[in-house]
């Protein structure tokens, strides 16, 4: 086993100095089912600890973090990893020993951000299997051992992608459950399950011709027909059902629009098999037809939200009212309006009262609200301090984006000299202009999300500082749904419809 390196030494002999005492160390070991090697989890953790205690007058062992049969492909499912980076960012954990840099991570881009990344927070990664050395040398070795470890990820993930398209071209299963309409065979072929794939089509033929999803949860429970675990159909599994490409004969895998966040990297893109699905519910033609209905209601509705929801009740059974449409026709926008669910059949139609045109209402009661709430926020009675959390929550949030921002950029600049060095690859150039492309987009995302903090930033600061609020409509105040669960919680009791005018209920402080 190797001694410190004196490159180390020197590292932490300043981190004793900073802080006294011994350097708070943990040990980080990780095996997945990929390994080829038959090194256990313990032997790594034995290894670490034997290399502390040879150590023992700087490193003062602290936490152990270990995770057995997961990737280093990606952060997914690493909950242990993810706690060690907590205790870096919160300043626990000023130096980490692992045996070898492949443990943290086997994706080139990921190790480098982690080691930066720790650096900057002024902890210290030692490697058992390394030298310790900081030098130019010690660098060189470092990106060669990165280098091959992104082949090896992407050799596994070229071989999984192969035998994926190959298996799913003959039909067979790609993994995971059947969806419904579907179920797999003795050889694991997926076939049609009758009583559910009538359903699909079903579902898809109302779709197409003008049905809602209430409209279409209300048939299939009319008729006593519910999901494969017995439960009742819900917008999401509608919604789900005719939005997958598998019903029309299309196997598709690894959906990049089912990515979790950032943090997560798919090993490979997305696999689209045309006609993997040997039996199709649905023609390929009657699929897109739906998707573009989708994206005109998307079109209609998306600035049309139920905006009264939660905060409009019936005048005569004093029951909260529910936001519904109805059908105009075949591609007409649908009309909208509010209803009190007691008047509905299916609960029994206890109340008599009628539904409200929902864009009447709303404009009635808009400007109704905001003047309610402006006069409030000056008196008294307001309780401001339920803002504050909110203002700082929103001031944390723009300076991490900025610092996202800063870093991207940074990581655009590096990958922009890349690209003109003499003699670069045409494989590596291809992947650096890809990578610029993808960094360059997430930045335009994060500038949205930083317009849209400061705006809060702004709201809430009037609101803290006792200020009309002059700055957004009661349709933002609204539709905020920051300020929908806290200020109309706080303020808005809710809103009735009487015969003669709209009555606005403050709650005291």
């Amino acid at each position: 086993m190797r001694a410190l390196s004196q490159d180390e030494i020197k590292v932490l002999e300043n981190i004793q100095k900073s802080f006294g005492g011994k350097v708070t160390t943990a040990i980080y070991a990780r095996k997945s089912k990929e390994d080829l090697s038959n090194e256990a989890l313990s032997t790594q953790v034995k290894q670490c600890e034997d290399f502390i205690d040879q150590n023992k007058k700087y490193l003062n062992l602290k936490k152990t973090y270990q995770e057995d049969n997961v990737s280093g492909m990606t952060v997914e499912g690493r909950a242990e990893f993810k706690k060690l980076i907590e205790a870096v960012d919160d300043g626990f954990i000023q130096a980490v020993v692992v045996s070898k840099w492949d443990r943290f991570s086997r994706n080139t881009t990921d190790l480098k951000n982690y080691r930066e990344s720790f650096g900057k927070k002024g902890t210290l990664v030692i490697t058992i299997e390394d030298s310790g050395e900081m030098s130019a040398v010690a660098n060189l070795q470092f990106e060669i051992m990165a280098a091959i470890n992104q082949y090896y990820v992407h050799k596994i993930a070229e071989d999984t992608k192969a035998v994926l398209i190959n298996k799913t071209s003959k039909g067979h299963s790609g993994g995971g459950v059947a969806n419904y309409g579907y179920e797999f065979d003795e050889n694991n072929f997926l076939i049609i399950r009758a009583e559910e794939a009538v359903v699909v089509a079903d579902i898809y033929d109302k779709f197409e011709l003008g049905y809602s999803y209430n409209d279409i949860i209300s048939d299939l429970k009319n008729r006593n027909i519910k999901t494969r675990k017995g439960n009742e159909f819900t917008k999401s599994t509608i919604r789900d059902i005719l939005t997958n490409v598998k019903y029309s004969g299309v196997y598709r895998y690894n959906r990049e629009d089912r990515k979790q966040s950032d943090l997560v990297k798919k090993s490979f893109d997305e696999v689209w098999v045309e006609d993997g699905i040997k039996e199709p519910i649905v023609t390929k033609k009657q699929f897109e037809e739906v998707q573009k209905i989708i994206d005109i209601r998307k079109t209609i509705y998306k600035d049309s939200e139920y905006l009264l929801t939660g905060i409009i009740e019936c005048e005569l059974c004093h029951t909260g009212m529910v936001g519904s449409s109805q059908s105009t026709g075949k591609g007409k926008p649908r009309r909208r309006q509010y209803i009190c669910p007691n008047h509905l059949k299916v609960n029994g139609k206890t109340c008599t009262s009628k539904g409200i045109d929902a864009l009447t209402i709303e404009n009635q009661v808009q400007q109704i609200v905001l003047d309610t709430i402006n006069a409030f926020i000056k008196t008294d009675s307001f309780d401001k301090t339920i803002f504050k959390d909110s203002l700082e929550s929103k001031r944390r949030l723009k300076k991490s984006i900025n610092k996202s921002i800063a870093n991207i950029n940074q990581a655009i600049e590096i990958a922009t000299d890349r690209l003109v060095e003499p003699g670069i690859r045409d494989a590596i150039k291809k992947s650096l202009e890809k990578k610029i492309e993808k960094d360059s987009n997430h930045i335009e995302e994060l500038k949205i999300k930083l317009a849209l903090a400061n705006k809060s930033i702004n709201q809430y600061s009037q609101i803290v500082n006792k200020k009309e609020i002059d700055s957004f409509t009661a349709e933002d105040l609204l539709k905020n749904k920051i300020i929908e669960k806290q200020l109309t919680r706080v303020i808005v009791d809710c809103v009735k419809i009487g015969p003669e005018n709209i009555e606005i209920k403050i709650l005291e402080k």
